[in-house]
């Protein structure tokens, strides 16, 4: 159970929070940590639906296992899973283009956009390069990374609150409604990483008993992480720091409080962190879409020796660099955050449908479905008035989903199906 609450954690806290505490401050202002409070109370609910999906139906196949149980065999879940594809292949642009702003400002070139996009773009051929010939150095000491990482957040927090104000933390000093709730979709983002510790369920001895309880205390620890950071930042910067220094916001606090020792050790960290990250990205996604190419849902180049990974890593590396070279961090942030709160409202929605218990558990998947949906309605409203392009683009990936579904049914004669075809014992 540790283990598995172990790898929720590190798969939750990574490189996203040094970018999205700062681009969520810049919309919800001091508001942030109520922000990353709510998303995370939607995170817990979902986290539930996981929880009972994962001890109903044990899978490595996660997300695409559920779809296909709640939605059948059809070209919905097939456009699903190409939905879900496209929210990790955002998550890696979005962590590229993290590691992009915080490398030119360690080097001091600045918020020059063409620098960053090339030092996201050289991290991304360069982790690929790495993974082709098989190296497997980052791999080893990701692990250590990621408990590091946690420390060093840990021991930040607690230590940027002797320089705290109170009066930044009171009621007066928010926003209005409306752009604190836009934020929402952007903490929510922080904590997507809980979906993994599902994937755990068919290594556990007692999953009934395990994995529900693997999966609060992997949220429960991040919410408090996350909302502790967000009101130590809040209550350490001034407003115009707080809304103003977008992703480098956790390096700009650390330079406020201890100087250029504290700015230049969190932007290192967040270095780090980002290139452990896009690893892992790289290696999962890779993962995944051999699994799909091998049970025939993706064309067989997907799955085709490079040699030491296959093509799933080329193409997808491919598709990042384009997003990375294309769109701001913003913007892939907002992507990334709708995209992912589309899937987990599917898979609250098919929680409701599959899973037999009545009473509690009944209620609180309602209340996952209800609460993502209305995350979903105020990312929509928000960015509909204040970045309309961004949703224009997520409408593209939606039909992008359908219509390489279609086409892939049509030419390949693809058929996406559940992993686990025994019965599934009751939850």
């Amino acid at each position: 159970m540790r283990g598995a609450a172990a790898l929720g954690v590190g798969s939750m806290v990574g490189a996203g929070i040094f970018a999205l505490l700062g681009v969520a401050a810049a919309q919800a202002g001091s508001a942030v940590w109520l922000s990353f409070l709510a998303a995370g109370i939607i995170a817990l609910l979902t986290g539930h639906s996981f929880a009972q999906l994962g001890v109903r139906y044990p899978s490595r196949g996660g997300v695409v296992e559920y779809l296909v149980r709640a939605y059948g065999e059809g070209r919905f879940s097939g456009a699903c899973s190409i939905l879900f594809y496209i929210a990790q292949l955002i998550g890696m642009s979005m962590i590229s283009l993290t590691f992009g702003k915080f490398t030119a400002k360690l080097i001091g070139i600045g918020d020059v956009l063409l620098w960053e996009r090339l030092l996201a773009s050289g991290l991304i051929l360069g982790l690929t390069a790495l993974n082709l010939i098989g190296s497997g150095f980052v791999t080893k000491v990701q692990g250590k990374i990621v408990l590091a990482n946690l420390v060093l957040l840990a021991g930040f927090t607690l230590a940027l609150y002797t320089f705290a104000q109170g009066a930044r933390l009171s009621v007066e000093n928010w926003p209005p409604a409306t752009p604190i709730l836009g934020s929402l979709a952007l903490t929510f983002f922080a904590f997507t990483g809980f979906a993994v510790v599902s994937n755990a369920a068919e290594d556990m001895e007692n999953p009934a008993r395990d994995l529900p309880r693997a999966m609060y205390m992997a949220i429960i620890i991040v919410i408090v992480l996350y909302v502790g950071l967000a009101l130590a930042i809040v209550g350490a910067v001034d407003e115009q720091e707080l809304t103003s220094s977008g992703a480098t916001l956790v390096a700009v606090a650390a330079r406020s409080c201890f100087g250029e020792i504290g700015f230049t050790v969190l932007l290192i960290s967040a270095i780090i962190s980002t290139v452990t990250c896009l690893n892992g990205g790289l290696f999962g996604v890779t993962g995944v879409t051999f699994t799909l190419a091998v049970h025939g849902e993706l064309p067989s180049r997907f799955k085709r020796k490079i040699r030491a990974s296959t093509g799933g890593l080329t193409i997808s590396a491919l598709l990042s660099l384009l997003m990375v070279n294309f769109l701001s961090l913003t913007v892939v942030a907002s992507l990334g955050s709708a995209t992912s709160l589309l899937v987990y409202t599917l898979v609250n929605f098919g929680a409701l449908r599959l899973v037999a218990q009545k009473g509690v558990h009944r209620v609180l998947i309602a209340m996952s479905v209800v609460a993502c949906l209305f995350a979903i309605m105020v990312w929509i409203l928000y960015t509909l008035k204040t970045s309309p392009h961004a949703f224009l683009i997520f409408l593209s990936f939606l039909v992008i989903s359908f219509v390489t579904e279609g086409l892939l049914q049509r030419y390949h004669g693809r058929r996406i199906r559940a992993r686990n075809d025994q019965d599934a014992r009751a939850a």
